[in-house]
């Protein structure tokens, strides 16, 4: 693929955006910074998530997505020269077959890709089949997997959920946030639950040198970080539950996110929130903002003698409890999996993976990764074969630190 190139696709459609104009045009390019422009403007009058920003996906692609050998192949969709659609996608070749995917989805939660809010209401499933079809002809791909959709955004079925998509191995949780704390509290929480809440909370508030804050300055971004990636560390060998920023590249590509990189052009695509008492961080959440939702994307608490008092329970009721009291957040994100403490706070929200074969090596692939995601989810959704699966984990993690 060169670093830029168009199509102009002729829709015979007569809804929508059709009754504007006759043709999309669709622009690719393997340069994120060439694709900035108008895909900068999509995030910040359109529908989207922090996880598709320029700023996120080129970090991730500098670092994580070199080990991993994925080209970036950005998708702009124009229509009368203006940007309505930004499909941020990867190029990987696997045995033969080349793949496209999300960028960077390995280490986000959902993808939505970047849209326009009239041509997201608009569009027609002709019109996306349109144009995934070109730029998988364009790409050169063989297959096209979209992973962790949503069902239904933004007040429709997602327009990137196709024909025979599958469900996704697990849901998002999110909530929309009611502008008084308190009444989320009592509509999310028992009497029993909140009572136990917040006697935890005031324990921790009796330590000396107890605070909760979102960092600012450098000295407790470093702090914090370094917290989160050593209490991430030790979670993942007790638990037996895989640690996804265990690598030196991992590392880089939080440093870039948090503005750490120690580069001029250093710029902040997630918060660090932590909760500190008597001279250490107890806990830490990693959130990033975006389109009137907080997106809490990953968390970590200290194994010590505080625990008892669930400081990661308390710094989260601190997030969203401020969450509430800032007028331009309205929703909750927690994200993808499901733990305690996220079904108490939020609802489920269903994901699904798409896939779209455009050749015979394709086809064969998507039969394949169909049955082993069928089997991911089967084994994730085991009574019995999950926690069999994380106690292994546990046994070789034990192992390995021996």
């Amino acid at each position: 693929m060169s670093a830029a190139n168009a199509t102009s696709l002729n829709s015979g459609d007569k809804g929508g955006f059709a009754q504007k104009s006759q043709a999309l045009q669709i622009v690719l390019s393997d340069d994120i910074q060439a694709a900035a422009s108008g895909w900068k403007q999509l995030v910040a009058g359109g529908f989207g998530n922090p996880y598709q920003s320029p700023g996120w996906l080129a970090a991730w692609s500098q670092t994580i997505g070199q080990d991993l050998d994925v080209t970036p192949v950005i998708a702009t969709v124009q229509l009368d020269d203006k940007p309505v659609l930004l499909l941020p996608l990867g190029l990987q070749n696997s045995a033969g077959t080349r793949t496209l995917s999300f960028l960077g989805y390995q280490n986000g939660n959902q993808n939505t890709a970047i849209w326009d809010r009239e041509f997201y209401r608009s569009v027609t499933e002709r019109q996306i089949s349109e144009v995934l079809t070109s730029v998988c002809r364009d790409a050169e791909a063989d297959l096209l997997l979209l992973q962790n959709v949503p069902e239904t955004w933004n007040g429709r079925r997602h327009p990137l959920v196709l024909d025979g998509a599958t469900p996704s191995p697990s849901p998002i949780f999110t909530r929309r946030l009611a502008d008084d704390f308190e009444t989320l509290f009592r509509e999310t929480h028992s009497k029993s639950s909140r009572k136990n809440l917040l006697r935890k909370q005031r324990h921790l508030q009796s330590v000396d040198g107890y605070r909760v804050i979102r960092a600012e300055t450098e000295t407790d971004l470093r702090n914090g970080f370094e917290a989160f990636l050593e209490q991430r560390s030790k979670r993942a060998q007790e638990a037996g539950i895989p640690n996804v920023f265990a690598t030196a590249s991992a590392r880089q590509f939080l440093e870039r996110i948090l503005g750490l990189a120690g580069t001029e052009t250093a710029h902040r695509d997630l918060d660090l929130w932590f909760l500190e008492a008597d001279g250490k961080i107890r806990s830490t959440y990693l959130c990033a903002q975006g389109g009137g939702t907080i997106h809490a994307y990953s968390n970590s608490v200290a194994h010590d003698a505080l625990l008892p008092n669930s400081p990661g329970l308390v710094l989260i009721k601190e997030i969203v409890e401020r969450a509430c009291s800032d007028p331009q957040t309205t929703e909750l994100d927690l994200g993808l999996g499901e733990e305690r403490y996220k079904t108490s706070w939020a609802e489920p929200v269903p994901l699904r993976d798409s896939r779209m074969a455009v050749s015979l090596k394709g086809n064969i692939k998507k039969n394949l990764e169909a049955l082993r995601l069928q089997a991911k989810s089967a084994v994730r959704n085991s009574d019995v074969l999950w926690p069999l699966v994380r106690q292994m984990r546990r046994w070789k993690s034990a192992g390995s630190g021996s």
